[in-house]
């Protein structure tokens, strides 16, 4: 699913769980991109975060990994949270970007379903 905001352009995939998109996995990324939006101001253009979180509104309740700076933001759902986050965003590059290269099958965990969010709502 591909959608947009006045400030972000969003691509996500389909759940593994469910065959569709993801309604909690939207929400966090719609609130990760204003938190960054609004910390813009207030921080470095380096400026980056990265944690974890449980989708509870997702009927699995899965958990989320997510790396967020000014320039992308990823969710990865249905790791764990000590997951190492190269792996997974190689693993996005790979699914997501016409110039990836290849990837080990055994080189990151399978998250259940994943978003991109980048600054710019282009159409």
């Amino acid at each position: 699913m591909i959608w947009t905001t006045d400030t972000h352009r969003f691509t996500a995939t389909t759940c593994q769980h469910t065959g569709r998109d993801c309604p909690a996995l939207a929400r966090m990324a719609e609130k990760l991109a204003g938190a960054m939006e609004s910390a813009r101001p207030t921080t470095t253009e380096d400026f980056e975060i990265e944690g974890t979180s449980t989708l509870d509104r997702c009927p699995y309740r899965c958990p989320a990994r997510f790396r967020a700076s000014h320039a992308r933001i990823r969710i990865f759902c249905g790791v764990d949270g000590d997951a190492e986050i190269g792996p997974l965003d190689r693993l996005a590059d790979l699914l997501l970007s016409a110039e990836a290269g290849g990837l080990p099958a055994s080189a990151a965990p399978r998250p259940c379903a994943m978003v991109e969010v980048v600054p710019g709502a282009q159409g």
